[in-house]
C-alpha cells in the first residue's frame, strides 16, 4: 500500500486572487494527478470579499477542474462535507489573526489536520501560507509585524512577502530573539511545496524572487539549497 504524501504549499504573494504571475497557480494544479481535480477556494482571510471570489473563477476557469468555493461568514455546518469534496483547498490571503480566529472557535483546524492526513493537497498565499506553520510574522495584530500562533501542520514559523526588507528583517530578528522558531521566508512571486513538513520544491514566478530559510544569523536560499 502506497504512503499518503502530504502536501502543502505556501504562496508569498500572487496568483489568481490577484490576477497575477499564473505559474504559481499552475505549480499548485500540477501537485494533484486527478484527471477531474476538484479545486475548492476559502476565502475566509478577506472576510469572503466577491472580487476575490470573482477572481479565482475567472482566472481559474481555462484548466480542466471543478471550481468550488466557501464562505464561512454565511455558513459554517456544511463546511466538513465542503472540504472532503475537494482534491486541492486554497485559503486566500487577508487578515490572518481573524480568519484563524474563526478556525479555532469552530474547530475547522482539526477538520484540516484530517483533510492533510487524508492526502487532500493544502495550500494559500499569504494569511493562506503562513496559517499552517506552528508561527508566523503577522501584520494582522496591528500596525507592527508580531508574532502569531498557526495550527501545525509544519513545524517552525514563517512569513510572507519577504520581498519587503523590513518584514523579513523583522522576521530574522524575532527569530534571533527567540520570539520565533527558525522558519522560512517566501518572496512574492515565490510558491513553496512542503511535503511531510519538508520543503521540497520551489516555484519562482518572477525573476530575482526566492525563499530563504532563516535560524539565528543564517539566511539560506531555498532555492540553491533545494536544487
Amino acid at each position: 500500500m502506497n504512503k499518503i504524501k502530504k502536501k502543502i504549499i505556501a504562496i508569498g504573494g500572487g496568483g489568481f486572487t490577484h490576477k497575477s504571475d499564473p505559474a504559481l497557480d499552475e505549480f499548485v494544479i500540477s501537485q494533484c494527478k486527478k484527471d477531474k481535480i476538484r479545486f475548492g477556494f476559502l476565502p475566509t482571510a478577506s472576510k469572503d470579499d466577491p472580487v476575490k471570489i470573482d477572481n479565482f473563477y475567472q482566472e481559474l476557469k481555462k484548466y480542466d477542474l471543478k471550481l468550488s468555493h466557501f464562505e464561512l461568514y454565511k455558513n459554517i455546518d456544511s463546511f466538513s462535507e465542503w472540504i472532503f469534496k475537494n482534491d486541492i483547498i486554497y485559503v486566500g490571503g487577508g487578515n490572518t489573526s481573524e480568519m484563524l480566529k474563526i478556525w479555532e472557535k469552530n474547530r475547522l483546524d482539526n477538520i484540516f489536520k484530517k483533510a492533510y492526513n487524508s492526502g487532500i493537497i493544502l495550500s494559500g498565499v499569504s494569511a493562506g501560507a503562513i496559517c499552517w506553520f506552528d508561527w508566523s510574522l503577522t501584520d494582522s495584530l496591528g500596525p507592527t509585524y508580531k508574532p502569531l500562533k498557526g495550527i501545525n501542520l509544519i513545524s517552525g514559523s514563517c512569513t510572507p512577502h519577504s520581498s519587503e526588507k523590513d518584514r523579513i528583517d523583522k522576521f530574522a530578528i524575532e527569530i534571533k530573539n527567540q520570539n520565533l522558531p527558525s522558519g522560512i521566508a517566501i518572496d512574492d512571486g515565490v510558491a513553496v511545496l512542503f511535503e511531510d513538513g519538508k520543503a521540497k520544491e520551489l516555484c519562482c514566478a518572477r525573476k530575482n524572487c526566492d525563499a530563504y530559510f532563516i535560524d539565528n544569523d543564517n539566511k539560506i536560499s531555498l532555492k540553491e539549497y533545494i536544487n
